[in-house]
């Protein structure tokens, strides 16, 4: 006898993103590292700003600009505007940057990528990097603003500029006021003596707890290891790894199977070398000095005592 006929299933089709849904997915994607998402069918405006997005984020700002897909209208008058500005000679670039509108995604994120080139060129002085922050920092997606802070503010510490520190501070608007509590911190503690962290010691895996001054260094690098080479570090310098999962309490006093494999994987690498460092499992021990942007390079006084931090943006590129 045949089964009897089973009731269709009803077909579920997920509604289609609307223009902002997909203008947070690509910003999303682009902050993650992702590949970016599928282009959505839009049509119209929606359709050209999600294109000129689109164009910000994969662009390469060291030799191109950002196709300008509007026809018409306020929206291509400020993706030339913004062409034409990435164009500019230096002396140019500020009353551009200031005069700038920022009403489209696209532009924020053009911009941000355009001025982070530039600067790792060392094409910006700090004048020129400052009014390009304040640009950013003004308007746009909330990520680009987010970028801008953290450049602004590690920059400012690394020049010890507490009145820049001030300025930013009173300039925000609501939302940012973790990210200002964390560098608070930070400014606190220059001039005052090493913080102690619990670090086990590589290649022998035992753990002590060291001010950064008993490391026998003057500068301590504060790095995770970068796709599995060691970087060669200056004499009189102090590495301490990261850990990629940082998952210990900072008062824990053994670490448990898979961050102490992490840690002999490291030794293992760093023996043959003749190389040591000092492992951090913990993430809260960072987080709680605001120290929370890697890679970070300390310099002590002859004391001991903190002299710079340089941090995320404004950190070197090498120990």
């Amino acid at each position: 006898m045949p089964l009897p006929a089973q009731p269709a299933q009803p077909v579920m089709v997920m509604p289609a993103p609307s223009s902002q849904e997909a203008e947070n997915a690509l910003l999303e994607a682009f902050d993650w590292g992702r590949s970016l998402p599928s282009i959505p069918k839009f049509r119209g405006t929606a359709a050209l700003k999600y294109r000129w997005l689109r164009a910000a984020a994969t662009f390469d700002p060291a030799s191109e600009l950002p196709a300008n897909p509007f026809a018409t209208g306020q929206e291509r008058g400020e993706a030339e505007a913004l062409r034409h500005l990435l164009r500019l000679p230096k002396p140019q670039l500020a009353p551009a940057l200031k005069a700038l509108p920022l009403r489209e995604a696209g532009t924020a994120l053009a911009l941000w990528r355009w001025g982070r080139a530039q600067e790792r060129a060392g094409a910006f002085d700090a004048g020129l990097r400052r009014t390009w922050e304040d640009t950013l920092l003004r308007s746009g997606p909330l990520m680009t603003r987010g970028y801008a802070l953290r450049h602004a503010l590690c920059w400012a510490l690394a020049e010890q500029d507490e009145a820049r520190f001030a300025s930013i501070r009173a300039s925000l608007r609501e939302g940012f006021e973790e990210t200002l509590t964390e560098f608070q911190r930070l400014f606190g503690l220059l001039g005052a003596p090493s913080p102690v962290l619990r670090l086990w010691l590589l290649p022998s895996l035992d753990y002590r707890d060291l001010r950064l001054d008993e490391l026998g260094s003057a500068r301590i690098w504060i790095c995770p290891v970068e796709g599995g080479t060691l970087p060669a570090l200056p004499a009189g310098t102090a590495w301490i790894i990261p850990s990629a999962s940082a998952g210990l309490d900072e008062r824990e006093a053994s670490l448990p199977e898979s961050l102490r494999s992490e840690a002999k994987s490291l030794a293992d690498q760093l023996q043959p070398k003749g190389r040591s460092a000092a492992f951090a499992p913990s993430r809260s021990a960072f987080e709680q000095l605001g120290l929370v942007y890697f890679p970070v390079l300390i310099e002590l006084d002859p004391k001991g005592s903190i002299r710079t931090i340089r941090m995320g943006d404004a950190a070197p590129s090498r120990p």
